[in-house]
């Protein structure tokens, strides 16, 4: 059986288990733009500042956001690679993107390993990811201090709280800003557009390959189709 598919498998069963069912809440539409190489740059850089310490991305490997993003290997080196090796040693560019958390320890503080996110814009979708980061509210029942109207009681923290601020319900049960963040709502929404564009391509970064030949090909048919057409003239030119 193909790899791959054995990892993409075990990756929907244990992300589906891990985030459960979600209430039945309207998915935010968000536009995915994979050729949009300065947004995955930017998505890249909010997951390794704000997820990285408790999310992994081990189904990747870091070499990859040098062709794919042009992202150079000193950048990746000195700001995406933030682990080092059992020994000690720097962890090599070509190495898989994990993080050092103890499992037990986190475990303990959150009542479960937080997930790898390499496949989870494939399992539950890019507008899943989108509705739910923007959708965390003050409750201070919670152990966080937050709840998410996507996924009700789940045990995260709101780690973008700072730019986003937060919000909580007002008397007619809408949500409203409560505490300012350092961005606006639009900013924010941007923001949370690059990172699940950056998880999106993490998911599939064959997709970027497939895009590129996808245009090249579309270019050859129109090509081909055209001396088709001049060909189909100059054989019925002699036919009477």
């Amino acid at each position: 059986m193909n790899k791959a598919y054995i990892f993409f498998l075990l990756g929907f069963i244990f992300s589906s288990s891990v985030f459960a069912a979600s209430s039945s809440v309207e998915l935010k539409p968000v536009f995915i733009d994979l050729g949009n190489k300065a947004s995955l740059q930017r998505g890249a850089q909010i997951f390794f500042n704000n997820c990285s310490g408790c999310h992994t991305l081990q189904y990747h490997r870091y070499s990859k956001f040098v062709d794919d993003l042009s992202i150079s290997e000193a950048m990746v080196k000195s700001n995406l690679i933030l682990t080092t090796q059992k020994g000690g040693e720097p962890t090599k560019l070509g190495s898989t993107i994990t993080n050092s958390i103890n499992h037990d320890s986190i475990k303990e503080a959150f009542g479960v390993v937080p997930p790898d996110l390499t496949l989870t814009a494939r399992s539950r979708g890019p507008e899943w990811i989108y509705t739910f980061l923007t959708s965390f509210y003050e409750d201070n029942s919670r152990p966080m201090g937050v709840n998410n109207i996507l996924y009700p009681n789940v045990n995260m923290p709101h780690v973008l709280w700072y730019k986003e601020g937060l919000k909580t319900y007002d008397e007619n049960n809408q949500l409203i800003l409560k505490v300012n963040g350092q961005l606006s709502q639009k900013e924010y929404e941007q923001e949370i557009t690059d990172l699940v564009n950056f998880l999106t391509y993490v998911s599939e970064p064959a997709q970027l390959e497939r895009y590129s030949i996808g245009l090249w090909v579309m270019i050859f048919l129109v090509f081909f189709a055209f001396i088709t057409y001049l060909l189909k003239i100059e054989y019925w030119r002699d036919i009477k």
